[in-house]
């Protein structure tokens, strides 16, 4: 993967929390194309890496092809790892290393409207999703759920984009959450849904679109990550442990017993000790990392498990879910 040296070259406060950093190369040479949903992965000293989405409003065929600047938008959270306090604390000819685009959350070939639904921070992706659409003269709709209509970011980049294409959903205002049963209910057959948000509104959406008998591909998602605490099952056995305290891993077939450490995952404990159990996005949206719990209580901080597999507690994805007893015994 190469590594990309950035310059700070642009500044600018869309809230009171967000920032829009805008990010060049340091001999000024365009930077590696991408395409809609695609992220950098930054290396923030001390913290480790962090993932933004590449924010791009301009609805013209080629626009992120050599862009000469990346832009992403960041949210201050002062509970979190550090990462967002980096981004925040930057200055005008700053340097940051980064790795190219990658995307994990790209487009669908299709001629049908899609619904894009963004909440938060990760209205993000979206924008972009949105200004590739309009290029290639796609039908879409992009719903942006806040809680407070200041908290809207990119507004003039919303602006630019297909008009009456795009809906601000204020929470306050409202008096309610987006109904996005709702929405999901009244789209066409052959439509696709794009969402990034929070774990409850990605919760809301899967719940949804199985409710509805959907196939697995017409919901494409991305989880923006908060400090929230963690979305805990109620029929969960209470056990007196903090969210982030240490636990043993058993692997049933070695009966090698590992202990993770508070900012580790199973995953990263796992990789480390040269046992490589199949994986790929990191984040507890793919499955791809599900294993077997043969005993113990799984921490879920998945957004793919029903609330029935949660309560079941008898399988968990070990890239990012964590453990509420002492020990997780698993059918590795």
């Amino acid at each position: 993967m190469s590594r990309l040296q950035l310059k700070v070259t642009g500044i600018a406060h869309e809230t009171t929390l967000i920032r829009r950093i805008e990010l060049a190369s340091t001999d000024g040479v365009p930077l590696p194309g991408f395409a809609a949903g695609a992220h950098i992965s930054i290396d923030v000293p001390e913290v480790g890496v962090r993932k933004y989405s590449l924010v791009n409003a301009l609805g013209e065929a080629g626009a992120t092809n050599s862009p000469k600047a990346y832009v992403v938008g960041v949210r201050l959270d002062a509970e979190g790892g550090g990462g967002s306090r980096f981004m925040h604390g930057l200055k005008i000819g700053d340097t940051v290393t980064t790795e190219a685009p990658k995307n994990d959350f790209p487009l669908r070939p299709s001629t049908a409207p899609a619904l894009l639904i963004g909440g938060g921070i990760g209205i993000t992706p979206l924008i972009t999703m949105a200004a590739e659409l309009s290029a290639q003269g796609r039908p879409f709709h992009l719903v942006y759920a806040v809680r407070h209509r200041e908290e809207c970011a990119f507004l003039p980049a919303l602006a630019s984009l297909s008009q009456g294409a795009v809906e601000i959903h204020d929470d306050a205002a409202c008096g309610r959450l987006l109904d996005i049963a709702g929405r999901f209910a009244a789209l066409g057959a052959d439509q696709h849904v794009y969402m990034c948000g929070p774990k409850p509104m990605l919760k809301a959406g899967i719940a949804a679109s199985r409710r509805l008998g959907w196939s697995p591909d017409r919901l494409k998602f991305e989880l923006f990550y908060s400090a929230a605490a963690p979305v805990v099952p109620v029929s969960a056995p209470a056990v007196a442990r903090s969210a982030d305290d240490p636990f043993e891993v058993e692997i049933r077939s070695s009966g090698q017993v590992f202990l993770v450490p508070s900012g580790k995952t199973i995953l990263d404990v796992l990789v480390e000790a040269g046992v490589d159990p199949i994986h790929d996005c990191k984040r507890g949206e793919c499955g791809i990392c599900q294993v077997g719990v043969v005993s113990g209580v799984p921490d879920h901080r998945d957004v793919i498990l029903s609330e029935v597999e949660r309560a079941a507690n008898k399988v968990m994805q070990i890239c990012i879910s964590r453990a509420k007893s002492p020990r997780l015994v698993l059918d590795l």
